[in-house]
């Protein structure tokens, strides 16, 4: 395992890895029918996609990939970067909603209750990828995600994930190994396991963990800051859970920070059973 700045290249086993990953046969993916909604009304989602910090150029893909799953799969979809659409009754035309590449702090004091009412109400919340690297002074934020805090990333590489539920909405698409091409994967200052349902983790032997996004010198060419010592090693390592919260339910993934994963069927369907998920929930339990 490679943890220090001398890190160049994946070792012999790394690489021979990811060649029998990438050399195996990928079975076609076989898309889930629409979801069948109870009642008449289609739900809604409200996508949020507000930054405060760093800005993923993937946003626009995002949510227009997001959209386009809306109006295959019977539900409305909201897209915002306004946080005063964060009142009661504002929220209350919704079933979910989903924290998009969002950074930073993105709610004030009066938005932030009604999120937290919201979902402590039965509404349901999903994360996607830097959801987790916002509303840092926000402790019932912090419990939506189950404690799992961004803490570093490296370098955009291949990686092999490893589905760990096979029946989960977001995940029994996905073969029991898959292998990423290129992606940024999120570190996080603690495991959520024991706090949440697992539903993929990643193997840290099949990437670099280190040199990470915090040890890397500052400057125009990175513009992280710089925090000595930091290490991307988990060990245990969850990069998608789902736990309840309140009446509510919660789903995140570390995922979908390359523009190149809204192209990737795999990917676009563990965000469906994601946002399904949750929809479902806030339905069932807000009517």
């Amino acid at each position: 395992m490679c943890t220090d700045s001398t890190c160049s290249a994946p070792s012999p086993g790394r690489r021979a890895l990811l060649g029998a990953a990438l050399a195996a046969p990928v079975a076609p993916l076989v898309w889930s029918a629409a979801p069948t909604w109870a009642g008449v009304d289609r739900p809604r989602l409200l996508v949020f996609s507000r930054t405060t910090g760093f800005r993923h150029m993937s946003i626009e893909t995002a949510v227009s990939t997001i959209t386009d799953l809306g109006a295959a799969h019977g539900f409305d979809v909201d897209a915002t970067e306004d946080p005063t659409v964060f009142t009661h009754r504002g929220l209350d035309a919704y079933d979910a909603i989903a924290f998009v590449n969002t950074t930073g702090d993105v709610l004030e004091g009066a938005q932030r209750t009604a999120l937290k009412r919201f979902v402590r109400r039965g509404g349901g919340w999903a994360g996607v990828h830097s959801a987790a690297d916002t509303e840092y002074s926000n402790p019932f934020y912090t419990r939506l995600l189950a404690g799992g805090r961004f803490l570093a990333h490296p370098l955009e590489q291949p990686g092999l994930m490893v589905t760990e539920s096979a029946t989960h909405r977001s995940t029994r698409h996905l073969p029991e190994q898959w292998l990423i091409p290129i992606e940024e994967f999120y570190s996080f200052t603690s495991s959520v396991r024991g706090r949440s349902t697992v539903l993929l983790s990643i193997d840290e032997s099949s990437y670099l963990q280190d040199p990470n996004t915090s040890n890397l010198p500052t400057g125009p060419e990175n513009p992280f800051p710089t925090y000595p010592g930091v290490s991307g090693v988990m060990g245990d390592h969850p990069m998608a859970w789902t736990h309840r919260v309140g009446r509510g339910r919660s789903w995140y993934t570390a995922l979908g920070h390359e523009v190149t994963m809204y192209y990737d069927d795999r990917f676009t369907q563990h965000l469906l059973g994601g946002l399904v998920t949750v929809l479902k929930h806030g339905r069932k339990h807000r009517r």
